[in-house]
């Protein structure tokens, strides 16, 4: 048996967590972190219409993180919502689904109609303009940050403490183990980022704001050899790339 195929049944381990894209990329509650549904699904969220519709399968590696136990539940790394791993192409995919703005929790535009007010008032304009516009331009985008961090907690600290689980809990020998770390590096390896556009408003460019934003971010994944591809997709341009593999 081959490490590709060590890793497919290491996958393949966690059937329960296989499953629709449109189970997965339902939008959930926000958790407390004493809610006892955090590990699992049990909420319903609000919305019952999943972000993208189809009864493509994958794994849902948010959920297979909550069920480690060499993962901290109190302390989960920020990872992808599904996995997908192409034995024919020997292409691992990471997909993230987002139906929010990427600006969402960005305060950026509110501090900049601060800037443009400011520069209106001379007082104002030379005791604290300098010092605003400095907060302005460190200012980060926490969703944003949240998109370009789980690639690599995903590669570097969730992947191998879930194989490292599923060592454990299946007794596998360190001969039939593969080097999940090098694994990992030599495969072929694509992230997608899903930006579903808002129904109620179809004409708000929400994929385009992702790609202005995320564009430079995206771009260093590529060349640092982390990721093969990365993509920005919207919903239509998800399901026809399912439709592909």
């Amino acid at each position: 048996m081959d490490d590709m195929e060590k890793f497919d049944k290491f996958l393949s381990s966690y059937t329960k967590y296989y499953q629709t894209v449109s189970e997965i990329s339902m939008p959930c509650p926000i958790h407390d972190k004493d809610c006892p549904s955090i590990k699992h699904k049990e909420c319903v969220s609000k919305s019952k219409e999943p972000l993208v519709s189809s009864d493509f399968m994958m794994y849902s590696f948010d959920d297979i993180c909550r069920d480690v136990e060499t993962i901290d539940i109190c302390n989960l790394p920020s990872t992808v919502d599904g996995l997908y791993l192409d034995k024919k192409r020997k292409v691992l995919y990471f997909i993230e689904y987002k139906g929010v703005r990427v600006d969402r929790n960005n305060q950026r535009s509110q501090l900049q109609e601060v800037l443009y007010h400011m520069e209106k008032d001379q007082m104002c304009y030379e005791k604290y303009y300098d010092r605003l516009k400095r907060v302005y331009n460190s200012y980060g985008d926490e969703l944003a940050f949240k998109l370009r961090l789980k690639p690599f907690e995903t590669l570097d600290l969730a992947l191998p403490n879930v194989y490292k689980d599923y060592c454990i809990k299946n007794k596998i020998s360190k001969e039939d183990m593969i080097d999940i770390n090098e694994f990992l590096m030599n495969i072929k390896k694509v992230y997608i980022v899903v930006a579903i556009s808002d129904k109620y408003n179809p004409t708000a460019d929400r994929v385009g704001s992702y790609r202005f934003i995320l564009r430079k971010p995206f771009e260093r994944l590529r060349e640092l050899g982390l990721f093969d591809m990365v993509e920005i997709m919207d919903h239509n341009e998800f399901k026809f790339f399912l439709e592909r593999i």
